[in-house]
């Protein structure tokens, strides 16, 4: 991660560890500025020396963790390089959505791995043993690498030669599993967190009959150990959650009765009691709206099979700002009216799945309270287990049915349907239903897939219909293979692409609908609505700007986005993000 990228995160989300006024504040500045200085004159030492200072004044400075990182990787000292960017990433969980670069410094850190993802992209298919990995290394070459452990236990692994590696890591781990080999602490703890990560993107690794047969065998005589017949040792436990959630096992519960390994009990609360807490909190949510309609019964059962998304961490380091501030930054020369609102922000998020889009709005907006809503009890339970105690009491959330929600009688200032819409029958009926709960003045989040940037998820939603795929974990696995040997592997440039539960919301959706933004612009006309401007990170924002600067053009005119779209297809690959404004007569 260098410089230039932690920067531009740290813009969007501040640090809790950035600087504010008092003495500390002061010496904490002083050091930043004296450890960089010597870090753009080379003076390595000294660099290291400063941040590692201004780490123990503010051990939550992430940038700080993270050019210490850079600074140690410099001197050579990759082991302690790993555990700073580690730390760094932990600090700003917000960046792991960049997986590009947080995967370069990786295998920077960690030649071996880069190695290894190397042998087992050649041999794919084929699963090689460590040793054939690991150049006769052994697991220990990797096992133990903090910036590893801590991607593991962190997010979907987002790049396929990594996982192809780790696919074959997990089958050697299985089959010393099998064997009943011993292990040392640091391979119990590697199997473990690949166990972690493993139910993190809901076993979307490809695995073989011969795995299938091996972990049934595992699990036969797991359910012996339950009856007092045999001993299972933690890494055979640990294997079996590999591939599968320890939650779907028959008296899973008694597992709760052993004492496990310190890192075999990570596994257990996340595979066994988070799954337990959430079905005791599905009664707890309540009922908003009945959910009858035909599409959204249908939407409803696949989150509930596969909430979306199973995230892990939320940036927990952000310093609230006020909306108006926000869209002011984000689109300066936009003409909007402010809401001029700093407390008591109502809002309501539609579509909310497992929470992670809440919350960060929670956390962003001064004054946010918000109604957060879903069709998927099993998402939203989710939601309420992850919601930070600090939150809990300015989010509620309520499954609702978007097509129901005209009969409640609450509007609010912000709307916000970053995602859902595309998902309905008709979406401009849902549009218009949410656009009557907005109050006079108030803003509208909107987020529609493009027709234009979505044509080779398209392209893999025909090969999908035509090979006749089905939508269970394993089909859904069989088809990420097989779309990767094609020129249809385009598509793991994608994030959705690496957790079973984004790839069906993808590629396997029982409803979706895309659109342009010619008829973008006839609804907002319809319905005199104000354009504020599509949303992007700072970064494309800035080079749109510099090109509609160039041009001459509005950055509210919608006929130059479509031609801009037009000409680079890719604009919009992930979907039209924008804000609008409903007048306020």
């Amino acid at each position: 991660m260098n410089r230039k990228q932690r920067r531009a995160a740290l813009k969007q989300s501040p640090s809790a560890g950035a600087m504010r006024a008092g003495p500390a504040a002061d010496t904490a500045g002083q050091l930043f500025a004296e450890a960089l200085r010597c870090q753009q004159q080379h003076r390595l030492e000294d660099a290291a020396r400063a941040y590692k200072r201004l780490l123990l004044l503010k051990p939550d400075h992430a940038e700080a963790s993270n050019n210490l990182g850079c600074v140690l990787q410099a001197q050579g000292k990759s082991r302690e390089a790993s555990a700073s960017f580690a730390h760094a990433l932990e600090l700003t969980p917000q960046l792991f959505d960049q997986f590009g670069p947080i995967c370069a410094t990786l295998v920077a850190v960690l030649p071996p791995l880069g190695d290894a993802m190397r042998r087992a992209n050649e041999a794919w298919p084929n699963r090689p043993s460590f040793d054939s990995l690991l150049a006769g290394s052994g697991l220990a070459a990797i096992a133990s690498d903090p910036l590893l452990l801590t991607i593991l236990q962190s997010t979907p692994v987002r790049e396929f030669m990594l996982e192809r590696v780790l696919t074959a890591l997990r089958a050697a781990l299985l089959d010393t599993a099998a064997a009943g080999a011993p292990v040392d602490d640091a391979t119990l703890a590697f199997c473990c967190a690949l166990a972690e990560q493993c139910f993190i993107n809901e076993y979307v690794f490809a695995n073989t009959p011969a795995e299938d047969e091996r972990v049934e065998q595992i699990k036969s005589k797991l359910r012996d150990a339950m009856r007092g017949r045999v001993t299972i040792s933690p890494l055979q436990l640990a294997a079996i959650a590999m591939y599968a959630p320890l939650h779907t096992l028959p008296d899973a519960q008694a597992l709760l009765d052993s004492k496990w390994p310190r890192a075999v009990n990570g596994v257990v609360t996340q595979q066994l009691r988070e799954p337990m807490q959430e079905r005791a909190l599905r009664d707890s949510i309540p009922r908003l709206t009945a959910v009858d309609d035909d599409v959204s019964r249908r939407v409803r059962q696949q989150y509930e099979e596969n909430p979306y998304p199973r995230w892990v961490k939320i940036a927990d380091n952000v310093v609230p700002v006020a909306i108006d501030y926000y869209l002011r930054d984000m689109f300066p020369v936009a003409a909007f009216a402010p809401l001029a609102k700093t407390e008591a922000l109502d809002m309501l998020v539609v579509g909310c799945g497992t929470g992670w889009h809440a919350l960060g709005l929670a956390r962003q907006f001064q004054g946010a309270k918000m109604l957060a809503v879903d069709l998927s009890l099993s998402s939203l339970a989710y939601a309420k287990r992850k919601t930070p105690a600090a939150l809990a009491a300015r989010v509620d959330y309520a499954q609702a049915d978007i097509l129901k929600l005209g009969a409640i009688e609450r509007t609010f200032d912000i709307v916000d349907a970053s995602g859902v819409l595309h998902h309905l029958a008709d979406p401009s009926e849902g549009w218009r239903i949410l656009l009557a709960r907005v109050r006079p003045g108030g803003l509208m989040h909107i987020g529609l897939y493009s027709e234009i940037g979505r044509r080779d998820v398209v392209a893999a939603r025909a090969f999908i219909a035509e090979r006749g795929y089905g939508t269970s974990a394993a089909e859904i696995r069989r088809a990420r293979q097989d779309l990767l040997a094609t020129p249809l592997r385009s598509l793991a440039r994608f994030n959705d692409f690496f957790s079973l539960s984004e790839c069906r919301d993808m590629l396997f959706h029982v409803q979706e609908s895309r659109t342009s933004i010619p008829a973008i612009k006839a609804f907002l006309a319809e319905h005199g609505l104000k354009f504020i401007g599509f949303e992007f990170d700072q970064a494309t924002l800035q080079r749109l700007r510099a090109l509609f600067n160039e041009s001459g053009w509005s950055m509210s005119d919608l006929d130059r986005w479509h031609a801009l779209e037009t000409k680079y297809p890719d604009t919009f690959t992930g979907m039209y993000q924008f804000w609008l404004q409903k007048t306020a007569a």
